[in-house]
């Protein structure tokens, strides 16, 4: 295409490599930090399709689209089996409006999104706020793993922290 130029490949492909270069560290933290915990499997919520019709801005899901998130879980998946880890993909559906602090089972019938106040903030039935991510985090691993908190959920954490990988 003449509207293509060597200057717009370079921009792409330096992109490209800036992104593929944060996603080899992060998903190497992540596989670290599994080994590091005695952890044997990782476990990631995936949504088919959820680029497609996303009710995000214009500007978030211009963003949001741009990110290779399939490529970040191969890496996560290649990564993992190299060192023996166990990685389970599993669907999202019902985990970001029900409560683990409740012990919700994230199903439909447990589902009040009105519980997520806004961005990043959940708050559960007895007022316990949680960063709605975290929340979303656990109720996934609940998915996979039902019994993973049986013996309660004293300690875990409400909050996440940031890492830098770069």
């Amino acid at each position: 295409n003449r509207d293509y130029t060597n200057r717009m490949d370079s921009l792409t492909r330096r992109r490209n490599h800036k992104i593929d270069d944060y996603m080899h560290k992060a998903s190497k933290y992540l596989v670290d930090y599994a080994l590091d915990n005695s952890f044997n499997t990782i476990v990631i919520g995936n949504n088919k399709e959820w680029k497609q019709g996303s009710s995000m801005s214009k500007r978030a899901n211009q963003s949001f689209v741009g990110i290779p998130h399939m490529r970040f879980i191969q890496m996560v998946q290649y990564k993992a089996q190299n060192v023996g880890l166990n990685v389970v993909l599993t669907e999202e559906s019902y985990t970001s409006g029900t409560s683990f602090l409740d012990n919700e089972e994230p199903t439909k019938a447990n589902y009040n999104k009105s519980r997520r106040v806004y961005r990043g903030l959940f708050v559960s039935n007895n007022g316990v706020k949680i960063n709605a991510d975290v929340n979303g985090a656990y109720q996934i691993l609940k998915k996979v793993f039902p019994n993973a908190y049986a013996d309660g959920i004293q300690g875990v954490a409400l909050h996440p922290i940031r890492v830098s990988v770069a």
